[in-house]
C-alpha cells in the first residue's frame, strides 16, 4: 500500500470516529434530558401526592392538664383517625377512669378539634364521722370540695392529710340569754311593831339582765362563747322588811286580876287610856298589792304593815290610835293606827293588816278601844 493510500484511509477513519463521537455525544445529551425530566416528574408527583395526603388529614389540638403535678401542655397534631379515642391512642395518651375528657371518647373528630384531658385522682372527704370517696381534678382542697358537691361555709375549717380532705362545719351566731338579778333585802325600823316581830312591807322584785353572746359551733357542738354586751331590762327592787321596835303589848289578864277600868265612854285597858269602847266585827287583809287594788300604802300614804287597820272614818277618825282585842281576851291585835279605809269597811267594821296569812283570820268579833 502506498503512502498516499495509507494517509487517505487514516483520514477516512478519523472522520468516522469524529462522526461517531458526535453521535454518542448527542445520545448522552438526550439521555441526560430524559433523566432530568424523569427526576422533575418524580418530584412533582411526590409533592402532589404529599399535598393530597396532607389535605385529607385533620389538624387536632390536644391539651393535657394535671393540677396535682403542675402539668399543662398543648400539642397540635395531624391525624387521619376518625374518633377522639383513636387520636389519643395514636399519640400514646391513655385516659384513666379518674380522668376527664371535654368531649366523648367515641365522638368523631373534625378538623381543628380541641381535645382536653384533665387528670384526676381519688380523694376521701371526711365530714364528722361520715367519709365519702370521690374523684376530683382540683388540687386545691376547697375547689376539690366544691367539685365533689360540698359547699364550705364562711367559717368552715378545711384540712388535708395525704389523699384525705377533712371538712369541719363551723358556724357563728349571736344569741341572747336572760339572767335573774337577785333582789336585795332592806330592813327598816317600825315603832308600831313589837320588838322581835318582823313584817314584810314590800316583797320587791328580782331584776332581769340580757346578755348577748357570739357563740361558735363546730359540727353542732359549742366550742366558744364570747360576751358581746350586757343590759338590764328590769331593775331589781329590794324586799323591805319592817323590824318592830315597840315594847310588846302585855298579855291579856283575866277580869278577876285586871286592874283596868272598862266602860263604853272611857277608862283604861292593859295600861292604855281610851276614850271610847266599840264592839266591832274584825277581818284581815295583807300587804300585797293584789289585794289592795294595786296599792302598797295606806290611805294616809304610809307603807302597809302590821299595826295598820282600816276603819270607817265616820266611826273612828283616821289617824286615831286604837287597841284591838277579842271580847274574851283569847287573842289580841294590840295597839294599831287607824289610817286606812276600804270599800267594804262601813260602820262597826275593822280590817286588820297582816304581812302574811291574812286569809286565815276569817271574821271575828272584837272590841276596839279608841285611845287618848
Amino acid at each position: 500500500m502506498t503512502t498516499q493510500e495509507k494517509t487517505k484511509r487514516e483520514m477516512l477513519e478519523e472522520m468516522r470516529e469524529k462522526r461517531e463521537a458526535k453521535r454518542q455525544a448527542k445520545l448522552k445529551a438526550r439521555r441526560r434530558k430524559k433523566i432530568a425530566a424523569l427526576i422533575t416528574l418524580t418530584a412533582v408527583v411526590t409533592v402532589t401526592l404529599g399535598t393530597v395526603y396532607n389535605a385529607s388529614a385533620k389538624e387536632i389540638t390536644i391539651t393535657e392538664i394535671n393540677e396535682f403535678t403542675g402539668l399543662n401542655a398543648t400539642q397540635t397534631v395531624k391525624t387521619r383517625s376518625e374518633s377522639v379515642e383513636e387520636v389519643l391512642e395514636e399519640h400514646g395518651l391513655d385516659v384513666a377512669e379518674t380522668d376527664r375528657l371535654n368531649v366523648p371518647a367515641e365522638k368523631s373528630v373534625t378538623d381543628n378539634e380541641d381535645i382536653v384531658i384533665t387528670r384526676g385522682k381519688r380523694m376521701t372527704i371526711k365530714v364528722g364521722e361520715y367519709e365519702d370517696v370521690v374523684t376530683v381534678t382540683k388540687a386545691d382542697a376547697k375547689d376539690a370540695l366544691v367539685e365533689a358537691g360540698y359547699i364550705p361555709g364562711e367559717y368552715d375549717q378545711i384540712s388535708t392529710n395525704g389523699d384525705t380532705i377533712e371538712l369541719v362545719s363551723v358556724s357563728r351566731t349571736d344569741e341572747a340569754v336572760t339572767e335573774k338579778i337577785e333582789r336585795g333585802i332592806e330592813y327598816v325600823d317600825d315603832p308600831n311593831l313589837p320588838k322581835g316581830q318582823e313584817a314584810v312591807v314590800d316583797e320587791g322584785q328580782d331584776g332581769v339582765k340580757e346578755i348577748r353572746h357570739k357563740v361558735t359551733y363546730q359540727d353542732g357542738e359549742e366550742t366558744a362563747r364570747e360576751t358581746l354586751s350586757e343590759s338590764v331590762t328590769v331593775e331589781p327592787r329590794n324586799k323591805i322588811i319592817a323590824r318592830g321596835t315597840a315594847t310588846p303589848t302585855p298579855a291579856p289578864v283575866s277580869a278577876a286580876s285586871s286592874k283596868s277600868t272598862v266602860n263604853d265612854n272611857g277608862g283604861s285597858v292593859n295600861g292604855y287610856k281610851y276614850k271610847k269602847k266599840i264592839t266591832m266585827t274584825a277581818t284581815a287583809y295583807s300587804t300585797g298589792p293584789e289585794e289592795n287594788g294595786g296599792y302598797t300604802v295606806s290611805a294616809m300614804g304610809n307603807a302597809l304593815k302590821y299595826g295598820i287597820v282600816a276603819v270607817d272614818p265616820k266611826v273612828i277618825p283616821l289617824g286615831s290610835k286604837v287597841y284591838v282585842t277579842s271580847p274574851d281576851g283569847s287573842w289580841t291585835y294590840g295597839v294599831a293606827s287607824a289610817e286606812d279605809t276600804g270599800g267594804a269597811i262601813k260602820g262597826n267594821k275593822i280590817d286588820l293588816c297582816y304581812p302574811t296569812n291574812a286569809a286565815a283570820f276569817g271574821r271575828r268579833s272584837c272590841v276596839v278601844y279608841v285611845l287618848e
